[in-house]
């Protein structure tokens, strides 16, 4: 018996494979029957096709896709049709994350059922892309998609005047005016004129309007020229205001404080004291605590970040900071004493 030369089996192995690529195309266009599949692989590769007694065959190669590769393949019975669902580890397309955001958007932007055969036609094309992504990148999406409809949602319950006299403000380069609800256990709404920047997602999923802050009233712990990132739904419909004044050439800095506060040696000596804010000093006492110093920005991070050590921790300036923690612990103990 003569044993098939090493370019026999090269050539074979590569018709099993070009047939089995063909079957996946068809598949991926629509299902089919197994007349149809037969036919279809016979017209592309003819005499090197399936041989006449074609079932055992094409079963086989089915069979092959579905083990070597993890497709699933699913027979109609209805229909007598073979129906590709999921290509498994024989992905044939990747794209980069920023286009796998623009799946993302187009996704959530496209209503889920529609009468418009465009629609229709959109989200087949679409739903077509994403089955040719590997399994991972198919999970990414559909998180990322779920993100953008919880977001949609979010965006739908800001009035609209208010999204457009933002924009308008960014676009202009204006500045803007509006009453908001803060979240520190104001009774009523504060009138901020702002320096308006750009509008982003949170990743709580919220809607935020990045702006510094030029005046405030009445008054309270914010400072002047601080970044302040608004939630959007939290900015009192109807008292948007687009002003004359232009925004200044560069975005003004916010103020720096010099923080120093020391903690406790029962803090010091067993928690793990990493510095919090860049460039901080620390300095050991002979009884185990510790005296930090640094230079901060933002006196509502600052606060909430020093927080974290409760009463291990003693700030000693800057005086607004210190002023931030008075009305906390005056608000703490209205709620836990009696």
């Amino acid at each position: 018996m003569t044993k098939p030369s090493g370019g026999g089996i090269k050539r074979s192995s590569w018709l099993t494979f070009r047939r089995r690529l063909l079957l996946v195309r068809a598949l991926l266009r629509a299902p089919a029957t197994s007349e149809a599949l037969v036919a279809m692989i016979n017209a592309e590769l003819g005499g090197q096709g399936y041989p006449q007694a074609a079932a055992a065959a094409l079963k086989h190669d089915l069979d092959a896709l579905k083990g070597e590769y993890g497709c699933q393949i699913t027979y109609e019975r209805a229909s007598s049709r073979y129906a590709l669902t999921n290509l498994g580890e024989l992905a044939l397309l990747d794209v980069p994350d920023e286009e796998l955001e623009a799946l993302a958007f187009l996704d959530a932007s496209l209503p889920e059922r529609s009468d418009q055969p465009t629609y229709a036609h959109i989200r087949s094309l679409l739903e077509r892309i994403l089955l040719l992504l590997p399994p991972a990148r198919q999970a990414q999406h559909r998180r990322k998609g779920n993100t953008s409809r919880r977001q949609d949602k979010l965006a739908a319950a800001i009035a609209p005047e208010i999204m457009n006299g933002i924009k308008r403000a960014i676009k202009n380069r204006r500045e803007l005016c509006f009453r908001y609800c803060g979240t520190s256990g104001e009774e009523s709404p504060r009138q901020h004129r702002v320096a308006p920047y750009r509008i982003y997602q949170g990743s709580d999923g919220n809607t935020y309007l990045d702006a510094t802050l030029l005046e405030v009233s009445p008054l309270g712990q914010e400072a002047t020229y601080a970044a302040i990132d608004y939630r959007i739904d939290r900015i009192v419909p109807g008292s948007v205001a687009l002003l004359k004044a232009p925004l200044p050439p560069e975005r003004p800095s916010p103020p720096c404080y010099r923080l120093r506060y020391s903690l406790t040696p029962q803090i010091a000596r067993f928690y793990d004291i990493t510095p919090l804010f860049p460039a901080a000093q620390i300095s050991y006492r002979d009884d185990g605590s510790a005296e930090i110093t640094a230079t901060i920005g933002n006196l509502q991070q600052a606060q909430q970040l020093l927080l974290r050590y409760g009463a291990g921790c003693t700030v000693h300036e800057p005086a607004e900071l210190i002023a931030l923690f008075r009305v906390t612990a005056r608000e703490l103990s209205a709620i836990y004493c009696e």
